[in-house]
């Protein structure tokens, strides 16, 4: 039996999922070929998922991901899969609004939001050739300003979730996110895309011959560059049960109990990056041939 879910990932902290071409000392990020959009692999998330999972349990973690090469070339066939995380919402902190301080906001684009709304099924509308948000006015963000206008009921519609929120964020994240969202043209995203990302310099500091620290004397060792946290991701992913091994009630409820909860994704996890909380459109168990153990 196969079914096919969405789920949602909210970034608690920078991530970095490595991806090609990096430059010298510049740690790049994994990105989409047709966008250059960054996104997180759907390998990487099993991965982290399945860790979390086998720590409970590594009989439910062998049935429901498979069990892993052995010494004699054998391994099991996995019963839940998992796709690539698309970026949906990626915050930006830089922007002021009508002349006022800084503001925090939420922004997407045409693309992000008509992807979201095919997999997810919801309506989707044709959104106009300039920017529209929560707050109408006039946006800052460094040398750029963005005229925004107001979102019309069609267009909320379309860009809601496929659920709610988790109760985790929905008394902190929830009301910012309702007041504080713009959509933008595909061209516009792109340029915005430049001064979204989190990039930190790591910095070597050099020794005298004497092996101490000479001080004010650094070298640059490389640059980080990162999904900022606060940006927001969906993932298809679902089940393909086998009916030799079917998955169990008990097995679905560990899943869900580590998909719902706090997951580490991507590198760099010896200084907290790759930090998200995730949770599911469906949580429901129905496949007949199963029982409840």
């Amino acid at each position: 039996m196969k079914d096919f879910r969405l789920g949602y990932l909210y970034s608690l902290s920078p991530i970095h999922c490595g991806g090609e071409g990096d430059l010298g000392n510049i740690l790049e990020i994994a990105r989409e070929v047709h966008t250059n959009f960054p996104y997180l692999p759907g390998s990487s998330l099993r991965g982290s998922i399945r860790n979390e999972v086998e720590i409970l349990n590594a009989d439910a973690a062998n049935n429901l991901f498979g069990k892993q090469l052995d010494n004699e070339g054998q391994m099991g066939v996995h019963q839940v899969w998992f796709g690539d995380a698309r970026l949906l919402w990626v915050p930006m902190r830089t922007m002021a609004l009508n002349g006022s301080t800084d503001i925090f906001t939420w922004v997407s684009c045409h693309s992000l939001i008509r992807d979201h709304a095919i997999i997810s099924q919801l309506p989707f509308v044709n959104f106009p050739d300039y920017a529209v948000g929560t707050r109408a006015g006039t946006y800052v963000v460094a040398d750029a300003q963005i005229s925004v206008s107001k979102l019309n009921e069609e267009h909320q519609k379309a860009i809601a979730f496929l659920g709610e929120f988790p109760d985790s964020l929905k008394n902190s994240v929830k009301p910012a996110w309702d007041n504080n969202h713009l959509v933008l043209p595909d061209s516009d995203f792109q340029v915005l895309m430049e001064h979204s990302l989190w990039t930190q310099v790591r910095n070597k500091i050099q020794e005298d011959s004497n092996g101490a620290n000479q001080a004010g004397s650094a070298e640059v060792f490389w640059t980080d560059i990162c999904l900022p946290r606060d940006t927001i991701f969906y993932l298809p992913w679902g089940y393909n049960v086998l009916a030799e091994h079917p998955i169990t009630f008990d097995e679905h409820g560990l899943l869900m109990e580590v998909i719902t909860g706090l997951v580490q994704v991507g590198g760099q996890a010896n200084i907290g990056r790759g930090w998200v909380q995730s949770w599911v459109s469906d949580r429901t168990f129905s496949f007949d041939e199963n029982k409840e153990t």
